[in-house]
């Protein structure tokens, strides 16, 4: 089996500076969200946010733009840097479907509470790429039930993040437990609210690769 194929995907949320970003990218992360959300402690202004998106590209990893529906015509603006749309709010799919630009789509992510019939919903509205799987409350750090996500059926899970309550700690057992397309940290690796931690982010990347392995 090519174990490269099956490396657990990793998104470092919250990112609000390209030093972080830069980091984040070199520790061995896939992604980098950037919260585009005004009530967020990790809030990006919208100019801020495309510019850091080109970074993110420019790094080696694909930016994903944390955002709720509606939103103003600046965050939409902002957008167009992005590839990948991760909502977190109350969207239901059809708010989100027609989102579309040029001659292709965005890459539509959805963030929700852990619950089967939500993931089975959303799943089958052909809306999103993937779901990010979170406790119950989004942003708090606060963990739920990975082996009752684990029971999930496999396509479920590989169209999945698991977040909520990560950190070095207990990534690896996270990920043996839940086996998810990956995962997706953004408290876990602060050393205070809103502020990334790059010991924090490169340990945490370390602990998922030594699940896989």
């Amino acid at each position: 089996m090519n174990k490269a194929l099956n490396r657990t995907l990793v998104k470092i949320c919250g990112v609000r500076d390209r030093a972080t970003a830069e980091r984040a990218v070199e520790a061995g992360a896939h992604f980098v969200g950037v919260v585009l959300v005004p009530s967020s402690p990790r809030f990006l202004p919208p100019d801020e946010a495309s510019e850091l998106a080109l970074d993110i590209v420019a790094a080696g990893a694909m930016p994903v733009a944390v955002l709720r529906h509606p939103f103003d015509d600046a965050t939409r603006r902002a957008l167009d840097a992005f590839p990948v749309l991760q909502f977190h709010g109350a969207e239901e799919p059809g708010d989100i479907a027609g989102l579309a630009r040029g001659g292709g789509s965005w890459e539509i992510w959805k963030g929700l509470h852990f619950a089967p019939s939500s993931i089975d919903l959303w799943l089958a509205s052909r809306v999103v790429t993937r779901l990010v799987v979170d406790g119950p409350v989004a942003g708090s750090g606060v963990a739920f039930d990975h082996a009752a996500f684990g029971a999930l059926p496999e396509e479920s899970r590989r169209r999945s993040l698991l977040a909520g309550g990560l950190d070095p700690s207990n990534v690896g057992e996270a990920i043996r437990t839940a086996r998810p397309a990956g995962v997706d940290v953004s408290s876990g690796v602060e050393r205070e609210r809103g502020v990334k931690d790059l010991d924090l982010i490169r340990r945490f990347v370390d602990a998922v690769r030594a699940a896989d392995d």
